[in-house]
């Protein structure tokens, strides 16, 4: 048997709570009960939005989280990489000065290809990318070379290397990475 609407006449669909013609409440005639309860088009949607109003701040507050994270951690790995770059410079500099009688060359790019396949740059730095190379070296009375980066690392990145020649830990006051011979990896602050 199927019921009708009590507005329009227009026949209902079997357990229909809302006239397909006319969109009033059916209350069916012929005395059949009306169904109970909301469409279940309703109730998705409605459990859609609840998802959404819960689910939308909570990855708000994991990605105020996680991105300075992520940046942080990119930032120490260019550091990382910038050191070990100028670490393989340094072992190019002392074969080059095993081989020339203990003579170290005027520039870095001598040491192309025998020593050193391609001169590494520094990760993420300026427009050159390329480090400077001090022979004698300025820091270091008895040093006999220093290499410089350019200065793009983040100071945060720096803050457990030594602030020059035996100096106290950079903190965030160092600018550059540099190594010294005889030294090792130091920070240097401020402008060159």
């Amino acid at each position: 048997m199927t019921s009708s609407c009590t507005n329009c006449n227009a026949p209902l669909p079997e357990g229909a709570n809302f006239c397909p013609k006319c969109g009033a409440f059916a209350s069916a005639k012929d005395g059949a009960a009306p169904s109970r309860g909301m469409p279940k088009w309703v109730i998705g949607l409605l459990i859609a939005a609840a998802v959404l109003f819960i689910s939308i701040p909570v990855l708000a507050v994991v990605a105020a989280i996680l991105i300075p994270n992520f940046i942080h951690a990119r930032a120490e790995s260019m550091t990382s990489a910038d050191e070990a770059n100028l670490k393989q410079i340094a072992i190019a500099l002392e074969q080059y000065a095993v081989d020339h009688g203990g003579s170290y060359p005027q520039n870095l790019p001598q040491l192309v290809p025998v020593y050193i396949p391609k001169l590494p740059t520094v990760p993420g730095g300026d427009s050159t990318g390329a480090y400077d190379y001090h022979h004698p070296a300025s820091m270091a009375a008895d040093g006999k070379y220093e290499i410089w980066d350019d200065g793009s690392m983040d100071p945060t990145t720096l803050a457990n290397l030594p602030q020059g020649v035996g100096g106290k830990r950079c903190d965030s006051e160092c600018k550059y990475v540099v190594y010294a011979d005889g030294v090792g990896i130091i920070g240097v602050p401020g402008q060159r």
